[in-house]
């Protein structure tokens, strides 16, 4: 278990941004949200290169009365749009590519949770949890790939402030 700093959906965002955007691999990160990555989809040209994006962020509480840890799982997938939809033998390519790259996020992930210095990721990455599928997205752009989940393990507290409750007296 690493730092007790708390993780948050802005901190996992823009971490997974910024390794996005020093891999030499991915040529275009789009957030969480699905309307940007739906104006992506709809462009008539299709998607230059390779595209990283996170598409779910959920989690689980689990703890005692001294400890209470969150399970964040992220899902990301990287995609690429394929010039014919009809071609399997592109598609079946593409999406092994994408599967390459995925795994090479997820090997700066697991370099980085090994680091003292990254705080909140330090130790908190377990490979033992990640899954991964192919992607094949309905669109005229023919994009495919790999989806990646993962589970970071964190410390959560349930801490109360009461300052911040008009009401805490009266219960």
């Amino acid at each position: 278990m690493g730092t007790s700093e708390v993780v948050d959906y802005d901190k996992v965002k823009s971490y997974l941004k910024k390794i996005s955007e020093s891999y030499s691999k991915v040529d275009k990160f789009i957030g969480f949200n699905e309307k940007e990555l739906h104006i992506e989809l709809n462009k008539k040209k299709g998607i230059p290169g390779t595209l990283l994006s996170p598409f779910k962020y959920e989690g689980s509480l689990n703890g005692n009365n001294q400890r209470t840890l969150a399970g964040r799982v992220i899902h990301f997938g990287v995609l690429r749009s394929i010039s014919k939809i009809d071609d399997y033998d592109l598609e079946s390519a593409t999406i092994a590519e994408c599967e390459n790259i995925g795994f090479g996020v997820l090997s700066r992930i697991y370099y980085d949770s090994k680091n003292p210095n990254s705080k909140w990721l330090y130790k908190n990455f377990d490979q033992n949890t990640v899954e991964f599928n192919e992607l094949r997205l309905k669109s005229a752009l023919g994009l495919v790939g790999m989806e990646f989940a993962f589970t970071l393990k964190t410390s959560q507290p349930l801490v109360l402030d009461v300052n911040e409750w008009s009401d805490i007296d009266t219960l």
